[in-house]
């Protein structure tokens, strides 16, 4: 006589990919189906949704993993950086394109984030790597608020910025 094992009446839970995946298929079929819904004028205006969407993504990929191997920060990178390129696009279809040339200097904004994401949910050592990272964090978001101010016509100011800047760099 064969023993017979208990019936786990517990629902199956699924693992952490399939529920990323079953959640992206989800809101890919919400967004295919507002386009078929809304017509061309919803492609046209709302497509940096897919690019925070491939930034969520990544995000996504790290936060679900729990033992995270070295350099798996490197994921934070490409997901800050679509989020922030998403943002400042859906932003120019909005407002109007004529804005980029007020707004290009959030390129270099965006890369500054994606390092400062990696530097703030990245692995706390070695602390010489988190230092140099967060140097760089520095550097470039000094870079693009002196951009900044000279695309909005701040051309005058950006030499009193690079003497505060050194300042705060020797003090």
């Amino acid at each position: 006589m064969s023993e017979r094992q208990p019936v786990d009446s517990q629902p199956r839970r699924p693992s952490t990919g399939q529920l990323i995946t079953g959640i992206l298929l989800v809101l890919l079929g919400i967004i295919l189906l507002l386009a078929q819904l809304l017509g061309q004028w919803f492609i046209n205006g709302f497509w940096p949704f897919f690019l925070i969407i491939g930034g969520l993504i990544f995000y996504a990929g790290y936060f679900a993993r729990s033992d995270k191997p070295s350099g798996y920060e490197g994921m934070l990178f490409p997901g800050t950086y679509l989020i922030v390129l998403g943002i400042l696009f859906l932003l120019m279809n909005i407002l109007g394109w004529h804005y980029m040339g007020y707004l290009w200097p959030t390129f270099v904004l965006g890369v500054a984030l994606s390092l400062w994401s990696m530097y703030l949910f990245g692995p706390s050592e070695p602390e010489k790597k988190r230092k140099d990272l967060l140097a760089s964090v520095k550097v470039l978001f000094i870079l693009s608020v002196v951009l900044y101010l000279i695309t909005i016509g701040g051309i005058y100011l950006w030499p009193l910025a690079l003497i505060i800047i050194g300042l705060i760099i020797v003090i």
